[in-house]
């Protein structure tokens, strides 16, 4: 994003040029002139981000009613810092402790929630489950200081085990017993770091094209995705600067650590989340004798997208998640 904003900030001090009189312009000025542009670009694109992510809102509220019961809530992450999340309740609630609850994480090194997870979570809500959704330090939509506030593979995965605190500590109506956590691509690195972490607070966990792998994904990705993990405080450097950093923040390293059922979809054409990187994870667990479950589909259509869009290969991979949630959730 930020580079896409002083390209513009460029361009538009560029278009100035010819109305400041440049021949008379320093470098030094003129170099100021740009980075101040840039400024006022990247402020501006934060703005425009809250005022998306409001009317997402709206349409949240629009597209749940009738369905679900859904709101916006806050709590405190590890560090105090407020965590925005929707909760999504069944219309009919059964009482105290009666119903199975889900951590929905969403992907994107800086992303939000999607509006159609609506279309997923449904069938579940139908079946009684109330979902949480974290918006972790570094989703988009809330502002510049939460956007730079990202600390993936850190405080972000503390920030969605609070959010199954708060279910736990303020909605009477989830069974403490009965929380999983669900996650997609980014989402999914989350997921399997969270139960590595605090297996205790959950009962099954369902992890689809994650991320396992950082240092064999330096390895593919572009100079500059590189250097959106390096310019992290919880990082320091590149991977070749910081590799126990890397290594500690790469599930497949935890996974001896793994203690509840755990179901894993990949795809094998997925150009985003490397297949390698699922293959390291599912021989890290096999070689710790874990139990758990996995399918890795073959070309599936929309690759990386391939259970996020309708196609026999998404219908198969969703009736087996709701199958694997079904048994191991707990009646």
């Amino acid at each position: 994003m930020r580079i896409q904003y002083r390209i513009f900030a460029a361009i538009v001090a560029l278009s100035l040029l010819p109305l400041c009189g440049t021949a008379q312009e320093t470098d030094a000025a003129l170099a100021e002139r740009v980075q101040r542009l840039e400024r006022q670009a990247e402020s501006q694109g934060f703005t425009l981000q809250v005022l998306h992510k409001n009317l997402k809102d709206i349409q949240f509220q629009q597209l749940a009613e009738g369905f679900m019961k859904m709101e916006k809530v806050r709590y405190g992450g590890p560090d105090g810092m407020i965590i925005p999340a929707y909760i999504f309740r069944p219309l009919q609630l059964k009482g105290a402790k009666q119903h199975p609850a889900l951590v929905w994480v969403h992907g994107g090194v800086h992303g939000d929630l999607d509006l159609f997870y609506l279309e997923f979570m449904k069938p579940l809500i139908a079946q009684g489950y109330v979902i949480i959704a974290p918006e972790y330090r570094g989703s988009t939509g809330y502002g510049r200081s939460f956007y730079e506030a990202i600390d993936y593979g850190g405080k972000e995965v503390e920030d969605c085990i609070a959010g199954r605190d708060y279910l736990v500590d303020f909605v009477p109506e989830v069974n403490p017993q009965r929380i999983g956590i669900i996650g997609w691509s980014h989402g999914g690195f989350i997921t399997l770091h969270a139960i590595f972490r605090q297996p205790e607070k959950f009962k099954a966990a369902v992890e689809v094209v994650g991320v396992a792998d950082l240092v064999t994904r330096m390895g593919y990705k572009t100079d500059s995705y590189r250097r959106t993990f390096a310019e992290q405080k919880g990082f320091g450097g590149t991977a070749n600067q910081k590799l126990d950093v890397y290594l500690d923040r790469s599930p497949y390293f935890h996974a001896s650590k793994l203690q509840i059922p755990l179901l894993i979809h990949a795809a094998d054409n997925d150009d985003d989340v490397n297949i390698i990187e699922t293959r390291r994870l599912i021989d890290a667990l096999k070689a710790a004798g874990k139990t758990f479950e996995y399918e890795i589909y073959t070309a599936p259509p929309g690759g990386h997208m391939f259970n996020r869009i309708q196609s026999k290969q998404s219908q198969d991979s969703w009736q087996k998640i709701l199958a694997f949630l079904a048994k191991n959730m707990g009646k």
